[in-house]
């Protein structure tokens, strides 16, 4: 099969610890042509060490493309052409910001961006990375009696601050949005959504400069905490 033959995936945020481990696997399989969204093509610091990981070959395999979360305009253009988009790209913090907009604002504004950018461009599937702080986080008397969460369940967004992290409702609110501008389009123009909510991600890294999941694991290895 000619590469251009070849459904493409677009992953957004490639640079980023989980997404530059999705490009290594979609690239390995060799089945899809990959593209990943980064916010600056010449930021050496982010881009050379998966390109030294992935090695010459690999590399030379994956397209770059500028995009901003909240620059609407950039993610349509990075996902034109898309068969498939895994969406990455969404800020990881391990303390609260004094301003909870740092978060969700991109959170929020850049899954919709995707979302429209999939409906423009007739994407067949949008994977979506989510997390567990946007389904648990509840008060006690709002657990579930038997302690299964489903997709019935959501955070309390509103919770409050004992309840709720700033982080937790920022993917909350942004898996909402996605679930959300999903039913509000005509059958004939929906598109799957996958949103997969893990707990806590660890396991190899492609990159060498510092990352929020990185310093969880290190804070363990010393124990010096998160």
């Amino acid at each position: 099969m000619v590469d251009g033959a070849k459904p493409l995936v677009t992953i957004t945020g490639v640079t980023g610890f989980l997404g530059s481990m999705t490009a290594k696997y979609y690239l390995e399989d060799g089945g899809y042509r990959i593209r990943g969204t980064v916010r600056d093509v010449n930021n050496a610091t982010k881009i050379n060490p998966l390109k030294s990981t992935l090695g010459e070959e690999l590399f030379s395999k994956l397209e770059l493309v500028e995009a901003d979360l909240l620059n609407q305009e950039s993610i349509s253009a990075a996902l034109s052409g898309s068969t498939y988009v895994i969406h990455t790209a969404s800020p990881f913090v391990l303390q609260d910001p004094e301003d909870e907009m740092t978060l969700i604002r991109p959170a929020v504004e850049g899954t919709l961006a995707v979302m429209n950018a999939c409906k423009t461009h007739g994407v067949t599937r949008c994977v979506i990375t989510s997390s567990i702080a946007a389904v648990r986080c509840v008060s006690p008397e709002n657990w579930p009696a038997d302690g299964i969460f489903t997709e019935a369940h959501w955070s309390e967004a509103n919770g409050g601050p004992s309840v709720i992290t700033m982080y937790s409702k920022s993917k909350t609110l942004a898996e909402k949005a996605a679930w959300d501008f999903q039913a509000s389009l005509p059958e004939v123009e929906r598109f799957e959504i996958v949103a997969l909510n893990p707990a806590f991600i660890m396991g190899p890294a492609l990159l060498t400069h510092d990352f929020a999941s990185g310093g969880v694991l290190r804070g363990m290895m010393t124990s010096s905490g998160p």
